[in-house]
């Protein structure tokens, strides 16, 4: 009988440093999943914030969510809740890194507001009587002509 009260003291001992250890473990893959849920949010963070500032005319989306990242916050379910503020403050605070691009020329055309849209017989032909009459007459002239 004394041998199952030592028995059974010492299986007591033996399970104990499992039970820390299996606290440690379940410990570590808690903060494990978190860090795994943070990365998670922050990656869909980025491909919403990415999309809105491509639809927004954003030259370097990238380097703006840099600038921005800090600021997104997310609601309930690990969405961003506040793109459209984010895009809003990024279009107030870096105004420059919105719009099209347009390189400047550098040769005698650079001053022609109309170098991408080329009139032909072809493209008056296909207009509507509206659509030819707020065109530029210099032009429609030069196009008959040739």
């Amino acid at each position: 009988m004394n041998d199952e009260i030592l028995h059974d003291a010492g299986d007591d001992a033996a399970e104990q440093p499992i039970v820390s250890e299996s606290n440690a473990e379940l410990e570590r893959l808690r903060q494990q999943n978190e860090e795994l849920k943070k990365e998670i949010r922050l990656g869909k963070a980025r491909a919403a914030l990415t999309a809105e500032l491509t639809a927004s005319g954003a030259r370097s989306p990238e380097l703006l969510i840099a600038a921005a990242e800090k600021e997104i916050q997310f609601d309930d379910e690990g969405e961003p809740a506040n793109i459209a503020a984010v895009i809003s403050k990024l279009t107030q605070n870096y105004p420059a890194q919105f719009g099209p691009e347009k390189p400047v020329s550098i040769d005698a055309g650079a001053g022609r507001s109309n170098q991408n849209n080329f009139l032909t017989r072809e493209a008056l032909a296909k207009m509507k009587p509206e659509e030819i009459a707020r065109l530029d007459w210099n032009e429609v002239r030069s196009v008959l002509s040739n």
